[in-house]
């Protein structure tokens, strides 16, 4: 599909278009930590949200995790920049950004909510690249994690399918895991951090008669 316009208005257009699904990322995220205070089911209110006519079923306002790598929030930063260069309020685009931030710590909090102290902890993460179908760890919220928990005292077991070498600092820290299921060995919690399709396809064992605490 081919649109005529403007330089201006197209080189606008792409920014805006990365603004706004950065705009939904933070929307829904943040309406699922409301739902998950009130024992609302965030998924269903996607489902209601998509009835309506003006946000339609293809409406990405889907709850998980933060969102990554640099093209999104380069976007918000850049049109947050030039509206304060032209004296443009820009309230919403500005708070992108630490919604944003705010989110990237929703897995940190909910471990130590199930978990009480992370220190002597055995947690499993499934996915490290910042997003499915990539070999980069740059910008991923799983290497953030990952610091996080080890900072507690925890102890990391990690697997993803295509992942890149792991940090240099993690060496004797983080474990490798050859498949997803051998990275459950002994966990006391399971992180689905990048939502690799493979992940969807793997049995969650109990451990020692209980479920494990899985964050997703």
């Amino acid at each position: 599909r081919i649109e005529w316009m403007s330089v201006e208005s197209a080189e606008m257009t792409k920014h805006a278009i990365n603004a706004f699904l950065a705009t939904s990322v933070v929307f829904a995220n943040e309406l699922a930590s409301i739902c998950e205070q009130l024992g609302a089911d965030a998924k269903e209110v996607e489902r209601g949200l998509k009835t309506e006519s003006r946000i339609g079923p293809r409406a990405y306002v889907s709850p998980g995790g933060a969102f990554a790598g640099g093209t999104l929030a380069r976007d918000v930063e850049f049109l947050t920049t030039l509206g304060a260069r032209h004296g443009v309020p820009t309230t919403l685009l500005g708070s992108i950004r630490d919604s944003n931030i705010a989110h990237k710590q929703w897995a940190a909090r909910r471990l130590s909510a199930l978990l009480g102290p992370l220190h002597g902890r055995v947690v499993a993460i499934w996915g490290m690249t910042y997003k499915p179908g990539t070999s980069t760890l740059r910008r991923s919220m799983a290497v953030e994690l990952c610091d996080h928990l080890l900072a507690q005292g925890a102890t990391v077991v990690a697997h993803d399918p295509q992942a890149e070498e792991f940090p240099g600092r993690w060496q004797g820290r983080v474990t490798r895991a050859g498949t997803p299921a051998s990275a459950l060995a002994g966990a006391d919690a399971l992180v689905l951090a990048t939502p690799w399709p493979l992940y969807r396809e793997v049995d969650v064992p109990a451990r020692g008669g209980h479920d494990l605490v899985v964050v997703d």
